[in-house]
């Protein structure tokens, strides 16, 4: 909790480093100022620690913002290269579904990331509502999604590759290859 989350340790810092100071003002000793300069030195180090270390959770919302910022700059080869090399429908589907979509916009909101570490290899599951805003290059009809997406990771060497992921409309899984095919507004099934 304490390397993916800043805000535990500046709240421990805050509060330790107030108590230290007033002991400091009221004592004027030489171990309350050691203290107060260790409680500042331990919160500085700890948020250094929580900056460098990059957790497995952290690694999965860095490669899930890579992959739509790659899908809002419309740039097919670098979306593939994040996906699995094993997951061959889900490489052609996006080689296929992109250009039929000139992404303008995208965005995830409410990112919640469960990583299987147990697995062999690592698995990891990122659910978030997600966005995509663009024109279909076909008919010039807007393109607006905004609702839920849950995506599988698989962790390779030390890279997290996409292995599957669900759109979801109303609370049910939509088929957006086909939607997006026939221009058709998005519905549920597979």
């Amino acid at each position: 909790m304490l390397f993916e989350n800043p805000v535990p340790i500046l709240a421990m810092g805050a509060v330790l480093i107030t108590l230290c100071g007033l002991i400091f003002l009221s004592k004027r000793t030489m171990s309350a100022l050691v203290a107060l300069l260790a409680v500042v030195g331990l919160t500085l180090v700890l948020l250094a620690c929580q900056w460098l270390v990059v957790t497995d959770s952290e690694a999965v919302e860095i490669a899930q913002a890579e992959l739509l910022q790659a899908i809002e700059d419309n740039e097919t080869p670098a979306a593939v290269a994040l996906i699995d090399p094993q997951a061959a429908k889900l490489r052609s589907d996006i080689e296929l579904l992109m250009p039929m979509i000139k992404v303008s916009d995208t965005g995830s909101s409410s990112v919640m990331v469960e990583v299987e570490s147990s697995a062999n290899p690592q698995a990891a599951t990122s659910r978030f509502r997600g966005k995509l805003q663009g024109v279909h290059t076909r008919s010039g009809m807007q393109v607006l999604y905004f609702d839920d997406v849950e995506m599988n990771w698989i962790k390779t060497g030390n890279t997290w590759l996409l292995q599957d992921f669900t759109a979801y409309f109303k609370g049910k899984p939509l088929n957006a290859l086909e939607s997006a095919r026939s221009n058709s507004p998005a519905r549920s099934g597979s």
